[in-house]
């Protein structure tokens, strides 16, 4: 887990003509050669827990500036109901933005099918990715792999970004979505790929087809367990856990075992440059375990739910790596959100027990729990 990955040994394409290029890919290789682990905290940061579900599998959450919470619930879960809610102070949830969108009867191109990715952005806006996949597992209907932009600040959705089906592949299933510098970046974790979207243009390209740091290498396995898909067969993920530094200089991503890559955006939206130059550009980041999910602070600190040991670690920019929860609490800790004050919040959501990663079987034992992490009171890592 402390030991960090070599930076790729392959040559470059020779198709890179450009000075600039080559500096950014060295100069995004090189901190790879400079880390040093950190003991993990002794005891553990405390989990304060915000939010219960009894019946429903959230995997991921979003915290509005008024501490009310957005919470997904993807189709696949195999517990059916809104895909989004809104959850109040007093813990009364609702369907979001609203009852329209979460009409199982509606045209799948104006509701959720299933969503698989939030983004909540500093501007209020909340980006929902939709992998138009319901609980049955058919192929998504025309219109319904989507994006959609939702004004947090009025609760209308403020613009739907169509995924062009010349992007995506049979078997595709988008997952993970992040935005910055007026792009879209959206995982393929069925297909091995990722999209580029220009939001104010609407133009989509398909980069890194089956490229080796978006394609699953090894089965997930949790407490000694091989995770089984419906079929009772050895559970793959592909890239499906993103993240994007606060600057929009940076994307990071993995498929669910790992490990974590990094890519800069500048390249990724540079429509000059082709699959075979950007093919090799990957820098690996850090030897990852299976994720739950991950974010960002505003220093750049990623935080990461390690579910394969109930836990959770920080990387810091500087490169040292921190465990600050080791909890049997956090069964499959999913994907976290932490705001600008420095609250994590965490939710744990079994996934290993849903029947997409159980051989069919739906064993969650309920209620789940939805914990908090005051990240600011946590002593500083250190080398």
């Amino acid at each position: 887990m402390s030991r960090f990955l070599p930076i790729p040994s392959r040559p470059l394409s020779s198709g890179l003509a450009s000075g600039a290029l080559a500096v950014s890919i060295l100069f995004a290789a090189l901190p790879a050669l400079a880390a040093k682990p950190a003991p993990p905290l002794d005891p553990s940061a405390p989990l304060v827990p915000v939010a219960e579900s009894t019946a429903r599998v959230w995997n991921a959450v979003a915290v509005l500036p008024d501490g009310r919470m957005i919470l997904e619930y993807p189709a696949w879960t195999g517990t059916p109901g809104p895909a989004l809610t809104l959850r109040d102070a007093d813990g009364t949830q609702h369907p979001y933005p609203d009852a329209g969108w979460n009409d199982p009867a509606a045209d799948p191109a104006h509701r959720f099918v299933s969503v698989e990715g939030l983004h909540l952005t500093d501007d209020g806006m909340l980006w929902a990715l939709d992998s138009g996949i319901g609980a049955d597992g058919h192929a998504p209907q025309p219109g319904s792999v989507k994006l959609v932009q939702v004004d947090t600040r009025t609760g209308a959705v403020a613009r739907t970004y169509v995924l062009d089906p010349a992007v995506l592949r049979p078997g595709s299933h988008v997952a993970g979505v992040r935005v910055g510098k007026g792009y879209a970046f959206i995982l393929d974790s069925g297909v091995p790929g990722l999209i580029v979207m220009d939001l104010a243009h609407g133009t989509q390209r398909r980069l890194l087809d089956h490229n080796p740091s978006l394609t699953a290498q090894r089965t997930i396995t949790v407490d000694g367990r091989t995770l089984l898909d419906t079929d009772g067969r050895a559970a793959i993920v592909h890239a499906n856990r993103i993240e994007i530094s606060p600057d929009g200089e940076w994307l990071y991503y993995q498929t669910l075992c790992g490990p974590l890559y990094r890519f800069g955006t500048e390249l990724l939206t540079d429509t000059s440059l082709t699959d075979v130059e950007l093919d090799d550009s990957a820098t690996l980041w850090y030897k990852t375990p299976p994720l739950g999910g991950m974010t960002v602070g505003r220093d750049g600190t990623l935080y990461f739910d390690d579910v394969s040991t109930g836990s959770i670690f920080r990387f810091t920019t500087g490169r040292i790596y921190q465990r600050i929860v080791v909890d049997p609490r956090l069964r499959w800790p999913a994907e976290p959100y932490i705001t600008a004050n420095g609250q994590l919040y965490v939710p744990t959501a079994q996934i290993d027990h849903t029947p997409h990663f159980n051989g069919g079987r739906m064993d969650v034992q309920w209620p789940l729990t939805l914990y908090r992490i005051d990240v600011r009171a946590l002593p500083p890592a250190k080398y």
